[in-house]
């Protein structure tokens, strides 16, 4: 009865409803009292009108509360005339003139009522109705007077007395305060309402007005309605002065309005450029976000790239067989082995009846017997592998499979493979060996493990034959801290530290916080240990989420403490890119810690692998747009990097310690690091050096025309206390709380 929510299709207010039951119910529920003794009292002085009159008020009564709901209008009209009724019988029945005339002061509550559940028209129509009883008061008149010889009701005066007591101190008030309450609910929402208003807007200018990214607001008929100062910077335009409407055609007759990203030219001042038009929705069907970017210098590195793809693949392929051939399977090891932790098995199979099959059928039948066989591998495991070609006759697959785990799938392998395979009508005896070797994490050489393999394959007279096998006890022991590091994230045991990143003087540009564990069991363990593991057995995700939702509360304690706060890095692997709910993660946290998405800078690690590039992409390109800086984490260590810079929305570059190790006294660095910095000065994107722990490296680093850095020269990771005495220092070089690996000379 007192729920103001009203059901869907309901054209009447809920709480006019409860209104209209609560006056109706506690009235005729009090006047009962007046009834029963009004009745008892007409029984004994035999007036026979007295029962039927209350039959018939009661009757409307129970009436107006069944059709309360399904017909209200009915109901409150029965209301208003019973109303009407009451007052007419009290003028009309009651003897004494005085008392006679409350029936018409019973009247003048009809527009309360009126007012309370019909609204202010109806309101009104009872004042002016009013007008009536409040003229006949003035003349005198009565209803009684017209009646001669009636025999009236004793105790008369006091049932009167008792009705409009009732209405007036019980019924109407009950009424009203039932009305104040729904007006007190509705203004709560719209206080509420407002809050969220207001939230949004601020919202609003962060993400659109504020932002470094330009932005447009289209209407689905394709009008410009909005442009931030970005836009108009990028585009050479002043929107606001603007006489007619702006059509998004005009500026890009190539925009594909049905698009979610578009590439298109456009000449200004002069100059041919690429901007990339990212078309995402709003949450009014009426407009959509159109987000510009210059990808100039990214159009020319994709052509020059695309080109030596083109010429890459084909001195990498094995034109009889139609397989990558060895050189790409040096190269793909190279590449995986220089990912850290990452284990290879390398398989070898080997057809046996080489000679036979090349004499009796010929050279050919035998490279697409090999085809063959790879293909059966494909279809039969369905594992994650690269399979290559690696001389006549032997077939090489690499995965990243557990020893254990590989010996089943090779089994599986041999049992269903056919012994004999037809082609061309010619069916060809099938008779292999397996030889398998695993990579050393103490040499990463990729011609030692192809060596390996090859040599096992010929090792004894064996179908599968292994070169060397992975420690049953690091195997235990990498599952036993995993199981730890699965309890440490609910126990609370990691903790973050900040290490700063730094203008050449000594001035804060940032920090990048680092995770760390102290196991309550197995005690301090290493990053370059956990990590790996958690890569692999999925919980590097979890580890990220919960970096990022301390390093927001961390920043949002800063920005209480009035420090001048600054981005804060975070790395993030590429599985977490996979997931569908990290990027919503990542934006409900500065949501909920009310932090600039500019304070949260994403590092995408060098060996950062992802299963679905597409969506890694995706994701990556969603967070820039919000405002994220993206950064590339050890750049040059691996094979991706070039590939990562042009294709993804990256703002800076980390140059990795091994290129900056020993810079000033190695000419070969020195160029590799230049021509870096030279091609990201064309893309116009932020250089930093990692791992810099000499001064002398700093100097040489500065003439080549890096200035942001990052290592132990400058300061060593601290914790959240230190860092927030640095952030009030903004230098380095200022704060005592840093032990610094050298002091770097006054001059």
């Amino acid at each position: 009865m007192l729920s103001d929510e009203s059901p869907v299709g309901q054209q009447v207010e809920q709480w006019r409803i409860s209104a209209l039951r609560i006056m109706t119910v506690v009235g005729y529920l009090l006047y009962s009292i007046v009834a029963i003794h009004c009745c008892l009292n007409a029984m004994n002085t035999n007036i026979s009108y007295i029962i039927p009159l209350i039959i018939a008020f009661y009757t409307l009564g129970i009436l107006q509360l069944y059709f309360s709901k399904s017909h209200y209008y009915i109901s409150v009209y029965t209301l208003l005339f019973s109303i009407v009724a009451a007052a007419i019988c009290i003028n009309l029945l009651v003897q004494i003139p005085t008392l006679a005339m409350l029936g018409p002061v019973f009247v003048f509550a009809l527009p309360l009522v009126a007012f309370i559940l019909l609204g202010a028209k109806a309101g009104v129509i009872c004042m002016l109705l009013n007008i009536i009883p409040f003229i006949a008061l003035l003349s005198g008149f009565q209803l009684n007077q017209l009646i001669e010889g009636h025999v009236y009701l004793d105790h008369a005066n006091t049932y009167v007395m008792g009705i409009i007591f009732i209405f007036f101190n019980i019924c109407v008030p009950l009424g009203v305060a039932r009305a104040s309450l729904a007006a007190k609910r509705l203004n709560q929402q719209v206080v509420a309402h407002n809050t969220v208003l207001q939230q949004q807007n601020t919202f609003y200018r962060t993400l659109f007005v504020k932002t470094e990214i330009a932005k447009l607001v289209v209407s689905n008929e394709g009008i410009i309605s909005e442009m931030n100062v970005a836009a108009e910077k990028l585009l050479q335009c002043e929107f606001n002065e603007l006489i007619h409407p702006l059509n998004l055609s005009s500026l890009f007759a190539e925009f594909r309005f049905d698009a979610i990203e578009t590439v298109v030219n456009r000449t200004l001042a002069g100059r041919m450029k690429a901007f990339k038009l990212t078309r995402s929705d709003l949450c009014s069907n009426s407009y959509y976000f159109v987000t510009i970017q210059d990808v100039t210098a990214w159009a020319l590195l994709q052509k020059t790239l695309a080109a030596q793809t083109i010429l890459s693949k084909k001195r990498m392929l094995d034109t009889v067989t139609g397989l990558p051939n060895r050189e790409w399977l040096d190269n793909k090891i190279k590449q995986m082995l220089s990912e850290p932790q990452v284990e290879l098995s390398l398989i070898v199979c080997k057809i046996n009846n080489t000679q036979f099959i090349e004499q009796k059928y010929g050279f050919q039948y035998l490279s697409q017997l090999v085809r063959k066989i790879a293909e059966h591998w494909q279809t039969k495991t369905h594992i994650r592998c690269h399979l290559a070609s690696i001389g006549t006759g032997k077939l090489s697959i690499i995965t990243e499979l557990s020893p254990m785990d590989l010996q089943t799938q090779i089994t599986a392998f041999i049992r269903l493979l056919p012994q004999v395979i037809m082609i061309d009508e010619q069916k060809l005896p099938v008779d292999i060996k397996v030889g398998i070797a695993f990579s050393d994490t103490s040499e990463r050489n990729s011609d030692k493990l192809i060596n390996n393999a090859l040599y096992a394959v010929d090792s004894s007279p064996l179908q599968i034959n292994y070169h060397d096998t992975v420690s049953q006890e690091r195997f235990i022991e990498h599952q036993e801290i995993n199981i730890l590091l699965n309890e440490a994230i609910s126990n609370n045991e990691l903790s973050i530290v900040y290490q700063p990143k730094v203008k050449g003087d000594g001035r804060l540009v940032g920090v990048e916080a680092l995770l760390r564990w102290h196991s309550k069991i197995i005690g301090i363990v290493s990053p370059a240990i956990f990590i790996p593991i958690a890569e692999k057995s999925g919980l590097v995700t979890q580890l990220t989420l919960w970096l990022v939702t301390a390093v927001c509360e961390q920043l949002h304690r800063w920005q209480q403490d009035g420090l001048k706060v600054v981005p804060v890095a975070i790395n993030v692997s590429g599985n977490d890119l996979d997931q569908e709910y990290f990027h919503e993660h990542l934006v409900n946290s500065l949501v909920e810690f009310k932090i600039s998405p500019q304070l949260v800078e994403i590092e995408l690690t060098e060996s950062s692998r992802s299963l679905d590039h597409g969506k890694a992409l995706a994701t990556t390109r969603y967070l820039a747009n919000w405002g994220f800086c993206i950064t590339l984490d050890d750049f040059g260590i691996g094979y991706s990097g070039l590939s990562k810079l042009m294709s993804y929305p990256v703002k800076k570059v980390k140059i990795d310690r091994q290129f900056i190790k020993g810079i000033h006294k190695d000419d070969r660095k020195a160029k590799v690091v230049e021509a870096i910095i030279a091609m990201c000065n064309v893309s116009h994107v932020e250089i930093l050096a990692e791992g810099v722990e000499e001064f002398e490296e700093v100097d040489k680093l500065l003439l080549l025309g890096c200035s942001n850095f990052q290592g132990f020269v400058f300061s060593k990771p601290l914790d959240a206390e230190r860092t927030s005495g640095l952030l009030k220092k903004q230098n380095v070089f200022a704060y005592d709380g840093i032990t610094k690996a050298f002091i770097r000379p006054s001059s």
